[in-house]
């Protein structure tokens, strides 16, 4: 089970601000989100990020059709920035060099789209409850600290990635409140600074080719470069709102996730290049996400987050 207890969750609040007394980070978290103009009032709201008193964070918002002039004593510590030209992945690039530019930086960088909202679920525990959903989260990245943090999401559920671990580890536990992952959706995902730098940036495509083409280069490099250290945090629902309109076709996904792999395995160590798993990846793409034992491993807690540290473990 989680280790998320009545006990810490009433301390949740205290530990997050302990940040602010470290030299190295003043928050822990920073939220980055894109909006037509101003962040949508549920999303600043204490039921999501929360205004400066429920929220041991700092917040960057884009706005990418109109300009927010909006100030007020409860959005002290949100930023706004303007750029009309980008889209959803080259919004989220413009996004992360706004943030890593901060010093001292974050510990977690949490990418949010403007259209979600957030549940607990049938396997959240009764005292996690007495937290609101994001600082229950918060809480987790702090305790188990993944290089990638995310919910449960409709596409890739929590129920799908039990019944997987079943099938494919011989693993009937459903008990437990952290599992690996491999595939995600990119609408709410969870960087720890050290994993992010070898991440990003999302790859530059043409505006009309189709927006979920991008992940698939930040699904690759997390699988390939932090296996096992991608974890979704069960008890926590990811909803869509609504979607605006953008292109979901046009591009071949397949040759551009090939395209990834190649690159990302062209800047890895040389002692690493030949493993199998460059090759299985590469051929089966879909298939490797579902089945590859990245699903069977254990969760760790702090372990060391370092690029392809995981090709020494299975190893040793």
């Amino acid at each position: 089970m989680s280790s998320i207890t009545a006990e810490s969750a009433s301390k949740s609040i205290v530990r997050t601000k302990k940040w602010s007394r470290n030299e190295d980070f003043v928050k822990p978290f920073i939220y980055l989100t894109q909006a037509e103009q101003c962040i949508p009032p549920l999303k600043a709201s204490a039921r999501q990020i929360g205004d400066p008193k429920t929220c041991n964070c700092d917040v960057i918002v884009l706005s990418y059709r109109k300009e927010c002039g909006q100030k007020n004593k409860n959005s002290t510590h949100i930023t706004y920035l303007f750029d009309p030209t980008t889209t959803w992945a080259s919004g989220r690039n413009v996004l992360y060099k706004a943030a890593i530019k901060r010093k001292p930086g974050y510990h977690y960088f949490i990418f949010i789209d403007g259209d979600t909202d957030f549940k607990f679920n049938k396997y959240a525990p009764y005292e996690m409850k007495k937290l609101t959903p994001l600082r229950a989260f918060e809480e987790w990245l702090l305790d188990y600290e993944p290089a990638l943090g995310v919910t449960d999401y409709w596409r890739l559920s929590a129920e799908a990635a039990f019944k997987r671990r079943q099938t494919l580890c011989g693993i009937h536990d459903n008990t437990t409140l952290t599992l690996p992952i491999v595939s995600f959706d990119g609408c709410f995902n969870a960087y720890h600074y050290k994993a992010i730098t070898h991440i990003f940036p999302y790859p530059s495509l043409d505006k009309n080719k189709s927006w979920y083409i991008p992940n698939k280069h930040i699904m690759s490099a997390v699988e390939l470069k932090f296996r096992g250290q991608a974890m979704m945090f069960v008890p926590l629902t990811t909803i869509n709102l609504g979607h605006g309109p953008y292109p979901k076709t046009g591009g071949d996904v397949s040759a551009y996730w090939r395209e990834f792999i190649d690159k990302i395995r062209e800047t890895a160590p040389l002692a690493y290049r030949d493993r199998p798993m460059w090759k299985q990846f590469r051929e089966t793409l879909k298939m490797y996400q579902k089945r590859a034992q990245t699903h069977c491993l254990n969760i760790t807690r702090h372990l060391p987050i370092i690029p392809y540290a995981h090709f020494d473990r299975e190893s040793s």
